[in-house]
């Protein structure tokens, strides 16, 4: 158990920001735990996750935030506030804690979408769906033509793609597993690599056929 010994009961947000900025150690320590508090009051009702995913989801989240206060994409304005510095120029943030819960959200989406497509995906290449290269419809009903359209972007990648992915999201093997059945694949950092690349171009092979017709 890791315990937390505060000079101070709070710091105000400017001096969260400030901070970190200069490795105060006790600053660093009183803004985890008040994230790590505010993040599992925030995401109790949070639903289709493991609790190992919503670990994962709290680091990245955290992490990222921190890099923006120590890159000084997060600092302070002449006036004493803290602003963000994005795509659109500087934003005001009036609630540093709300803010983390925003990433949070924002996070927590992108692992909703993420499953989404891998749920298609395995859909898309069970037996059962094995028909689906024929053309698609305009009188099919969604569902279908989402099932279609996964279906054409995974056979439309190289076949070690399709391999690696159906026996990984599919067959439900372990990379390990995957490594023993395939020679080719010389070490596990590689067909790890080779792996995320290939979800990665089917994922915006997918999202474009969408868009394509009007799918989400």
């Amino acid at each position: 158990m890791i315990l937390f010994n505060f000079k101070r009961k709070s710091y105000s947000d400017a001096e969260i920001v400030t901070g970190h900025q200069r490795g105060d150690r006790d600053v660093q320590c009183y803004w985890y735990g008040k994230c790590r508090s505010q993040f599992d009051k925030g995401t109790s009702r949070y639903s289709h996750i493991s609790d190992d995913d919503k670990a994962d989801l709290f680091q990245d989240a955290y992490i990222l935030l921190l890099e923006k206060m120590e890159t000084h994409q997060m600092r302070l304005s002449t006036d004493g506030a803290v602003v963000a510095i994005g795509r659109n120029g500087e934003a005001l943030v009036a609630d540093l804690i709300g803010y983390f819960m925003r990433i949070v959200k924002n996070k927590y989406l992108e692992y909703l979408r993420s499953h989404a497509v891998q749920a298609h995906i395995i859909e898309a290449i069970t037996p059962d769906h094995e028909g689906l290269l024929d053309d698609i419809g305009a009188g099919d009903d969604a569902e279908t033509r989402r099932l279609r359209l996964v279906s054409y972007a995974l056979r439309s990648l190289p076949k070690s793609c399709v391999e690696i992915l159906t026996l990984f999201y599919y067959e439900k093997k372990s990379l390990d597993e995957i490594l023993a059945l395939r020679p080719e694949n010389t070490s596990y950092d590689g067909l790890k690599s080779r792996k995320s690349k290939c979800m990665s171009n089917l994922k915006t092979r997918i999202a474009e056929s969408f868009d394509k017709l009007g799918l989400s």
